[in-house]
C-alpha cells in the first residue's frame, strides 16, 4: 500500500511522493513512486539569510506522474514530518497538471 514518505536518493535529492515498493521477479527491488515534488531549500522573502523549504514537480512529464526507481539509487526513504506532509497533500494531494513549458519557464 502506498504512502506519502520522502525518498533520499544517492544523488542528494529529496523526494517526496506516494511511494509503494516492488518485487520485481528476478530483477533488482524497485521503488515506484507517484506524484513526485522535490524537496528544495530556498530564501525567505522576509529574510534572505534565512532558509525554508520549496516543493517542485518532478518528472513532470512522467506518464500518469508516475516513475520507477532502482533500489540502488536509494540512500533512505522516510516519513516527513507533519508540517511538509500537510503541504505536500495540500499542493499535491490530487494529480499535479502542470506541462515541461510551465516547469522549464518558472
Amino acid at each position: 500500500m502506498a504512502q506519502v514518505q520522502i525518498i533520499k536518493l544517492s544523488t542528494g535529492e529529496d523526494i517526496i511522493g506516494s511511494v509503494e515498493l516492488m518485487d520485481v521477479p528476478g530483477s533488482e527491488k524497485m521503488v515506484m513512486i507517484e506524484k513526485p515534488c522535490i524537496i528544495l531549500f530556498r530564501p525567505k522573502e522576509q529574510n534572505p539569510k534565512e532558509f525554508g523549504l520549496g516543493l517542485a514537480p518532478y518528472c513532470p512529464y512522467a506518464k500518469g506522474y508516475k516513475f520507477t526507481i532502482v533500489n540502488s539509487h536509494i540512500v533512505s526513504i522516510f516519513e516527513p514530518e507533519e508540517t511538509l506532509l500537510n503541504e505536500y497533500t495540500k499542493r499535491y494531494g490530487s494529480l499535479i497538471q502542470t506541462s515541461v513549458r510551465q516547469v522549464l519557464q518558472e
